[in-house]
């Protein structure tokens, strides 16, 4: 999908990887579909499913770009929409964590207003896998530090960067197959401002089979202490930064 109607409005790419998700994937594509953005390019990429989610692609393949490949890890799929992607505002939303309508447009005015930010982020709400709600999420208004010092993710669902984001950053990081996105998150912090967009724009579904939720363990503990190693190995941290280093620490061993 890619409208370029308006040179006022910036292209703005959505990324979406997938793994045997058919039976959630269209949901989450008609809610990006039905955005009234009027400037939008679509990603679908299928990091090799077993199940139907390339004849759910076929579907909609006049209106998305999308492609499917063998198995490689959300990360590197996530990497592979980057490099496909043509807009200067990009964002990734999983394939089972709808958008709520609007979310686009609004996240975007917000961007365009703030020149100098380089994230947007709104707040959600978790479902179940109904589809139904069962909490709400207001988010934190952004501290790099805090985020780092809580080991607490705070750009969650819904959220846009601009591209030189990945064009510093590097995409996500592969080593990391649980907290590649808070990985990214905090190298990102690193380069600008990041805004708060105080209004419910983005899903997180919560369902047993979630990666989220059906792989914490040992493996998903290391992450996070090896997380903090890869920031505190980058050259010339902030000393506010450096100052919170053990808590930070903490805080990870403590998750």
């Amino acid at each position: 999908m890619k409208q370029i109607l308006n040179e006022n409005y910036p292209l703005v790419t959505i990324i979406t990887p997938t793994y045997n998700r058919a039976d959630l994937l269209e949901e989450t594509i008609v809610s990006i579909l039905e955005q009234d953005y009027p400037n939008l390019e679509y990603i679908v990429l299928d990091d090799g499913s077993k199940d139907d989610t390339v004849n759910l692609l076929k579907k909609y393949e006049d209106r998305i770009i999308w492609a499917s490949h063998p198995n490689m890890g959300q990360a590197r799929t996530t990497n592979r929409g980057f490099e496909m992607a043509s807009g200067e505002i990009l964002g990734t939303v999983s394939s089972d964590d709808p958008l709520l309508p609007g979310a686009i447009r609004k996240i975007v005015s917000v961007m365009v207003e703030n020149p100098d930010v380089l994230v947007a982020y709104p707040d959600w709400d978790q479902i179940n896998e109904h589809g139904e709600v069962f909490e709400h999420i207001d988010t934190f208004d952004y501290s790099y530090v805090d985020m780092l010092r809580w080991h607490h993710c705070v750009p969650g669902p819904g959220a846009l960067f601009r591209r030189e984001v990945v064009e510093s950053c590097g995409g996500w990081n592969p080593e990391f197959r649980y907290v590649a996105d808070y990985e990214f998150w905090l190298k990102a912090g690193l380069l600008g401002p990041f805004i708060r967009v105080p209004e419910t724009l983005a899903t997180f579904r919560w369902h047993p089979t979630s990666i989220s939720s059906s792989k914490k363990g040992t493996e998903m503990a290391e992450e996070h202490i090896r997380l903090i190693d890869s920031i505190y190995d980058l050259p010339d941290l902030p000393s506010e930064v450096l100052r919170v280093k053990r808590k930070a620490y903490s805080s990870a061993n403590f998750i």
